[in-house]
Order: structure tokens, then C-alpha cells, then sequence
């Protein structure tokens, strides 16, 4: 076994067990962070039947990355099992959950395959099928601070603890998915508003990046594949189990999620 897959290995067991254990060294490389993060999807994928549904996109802002240290925006997969419809009633689990994230969701229609030429913007909205309002719940058992953490959120499931989505509308052409306010709130208390254009590029163009950069690792978007693009409010810090979060994206709808 590899180190690579002994350190996968242990981001998963850390899940297992609660916490209730050391995570491995962050990875020295971002090379190395996304061969331990796939590492950990092709052993959750042959061993534990997980199924693939699509990719999220992370530090989607300057801040974001100058936070983590990094120099351009991250990927990871999304996965059935991590995956609810809205609205969502999820377990409580101490010290798990760290962020709410409220984000523009697209289901793509046809393969986009970067390796065969450059994705654009425009390319991304031809192909997707419909849009839908989501709710990423940012977490792991891998503490925030020290040396290379960015690399060892990008290693372990990019941070993704659990992924809320609402209903699809596969008719939005005259939606504004960049400037139409989106609105957080826990318990009926707002406690952000943002839009789609905090995502560097927008929902579509932040799609293109991601079909770009699948492309250095021999990867493609697919048809029928989620992309969830990257957070339009600044993560809300988790508030607590017995809350209901509501991020209300107007025309696009609401997404809800309560912990416990």
C-alpha cells in the first residue's frame, strides 16, 4: 500500500470513528492532496458502494484561497451517500460540522470534456439542463490552521460534510443567477445576503474552470453529473444542532437544512 492510500485510508477511518483519532500529515504537494482525495473515491466507490453524482468547487474568491494559501480555486466529488433533498433533517454530530454555504447548483446535459479543448462560460450554459439552490454543509474531523491546510481540506472530500439541494428548474434562462440577492437565515433570523457573481466567473464560468482543470487529471464533467459552484455568501459558522438554515434564492427557490 502506498502512502498515498494509507493516508486515505486514515481521512476515512477518521470519519468512521467520529473524529476519534489523528489525521494523517497534510499533504506536502497539491498533487499529492488530489491523489489522496481520488484515492479516497475510488476506495469509497469498490469497498463501500459510494456513488459519484457530481463535483463541488471550493475558495471560488480571492479571499477564500488567500485564507487556505492557495493560488486557484479546488474540486470534489459529491457523492449520493453525502447528498439530501431539500428539506433535509440530518444527525447531529459533534464537532463535525463547521459552515453553512449557500450555492448555485447546475445539472449538466452533456458531457464537457476539457482534454479534447478549452471549456468557456457560454460552453457550460449550453450544456446545462437545469439550475437548482443548494446548501453545502462545510465539515470534517481535519481542524482548521497549520501547515498546508488547504491541501488537507482538498484531501479530505474538499471539505464537503453533507450537500442539500432544492428543486431543479430546468427552465431558467431568465434567471439572474449572478446579481438576484440570496438570502441566509437560521431560525427565520437573517444572517447573510449574497449573489451568485461572488463566485469568480459565476455559476458558468466557475464550471468552465473546473471542466479546465479536470483535464490536468485526465477527467471529465459528464451528463447527468451535479456541480455545485462555489458559495455566493461568506460561510456562515455552524450555529448549533436544533436549527433550521433557509438560503432563499427568490425565483430560484429555497433550499433548507436542520442538524439534529
Amino acid at each position: 500500500m502506498t502512502a498515498i492510500d494509507q493516508n486515505a485510508r486514515a481521512l476515512l477511518a477518521l470519519r468512521d470513528k467520529a473524529g476519534d483519532g489523528a489525521a494523517p500529515p497534510a499533504p506536502p504537494t497539491l498533487d499529492d492532496a488530489y491523489r489522496t482525495q481520488f484515492s479516497c473515491e475510488r476506495i469509497l466507490a469498490a469497498e463501500r458502494g459510494f456513488q459519484p453524482i457530481g463535483w463541488k468547487i471550493g475558495a471560488t474568491n480571492a479571499g477564500a484561497r488567500a485564507m487556505f494559501k492557495l493560488e486557484a480555486p479546488f474540486l470534489g466529488r459529491l457523492y449520493r451517500q453525502m447528498t439530501s433533498l431539500s428539506p433535509a433533517g440530518l444527525p447531529a454530530s459533534a464537532k463535525f460540522y463547521r459552515a453553512y454555504e449557500a450555492e448555485i447548483a447546475l445539472v449538466l446535459a452533456a458531457d464537457l470534456d476539457a482534454g479534447k479543448g478549452p471549456v468557456d462560460a457560454a460552453a457550460v450554459r449550453a450544456a446545462t439542463r437545469a439550475v437548482a439552490p443548494a446548501i453545502e454543509m462545510v465539515g470534517g474531523y481535519v481542524m482548521p490552521g497549520g501547515e498546508n491546510f488547504g491541501h488537507a481540506l482538498i484531501s479530505d472530500f474538499a471539505g464537503n460534510a453533507h450537500w442539500i439541494v432544492g428543486v431543479e428548474k430546468t427552465d431558467f434562462a431568465a434567471l439572474d443567477l449572478e446579481q438576484a440577492p440570496i438570502v441566509f437565515s437560521i431560525d427565520g433570523e437573517e444572517k447573510a445576503v449574497g449573489k451568485g457573481a461572488n463566485v469568480d466567473g459565476g455559476p458558468f464560468g466557475a464550471t468552465a474552470w473546473l471542466a479546465n482543470e479536470l483535464a490536468k487529471y485526465g477527467r471529465a464533467l459528464k451528463a447527468g453529473e451535479y456541480i455545485t459552484t462555489g458559495t455566493a455568501i461568506a460561510p456562515f459558522p455552524y450555529a448549533g444542532d436544533g436549527k433550521t438554515a433557509v438560503a432563499d434564492f427568490g425565483a430560484l427557490g429555497k433550499v433548507e437544512v436542520r442538524i439534529g
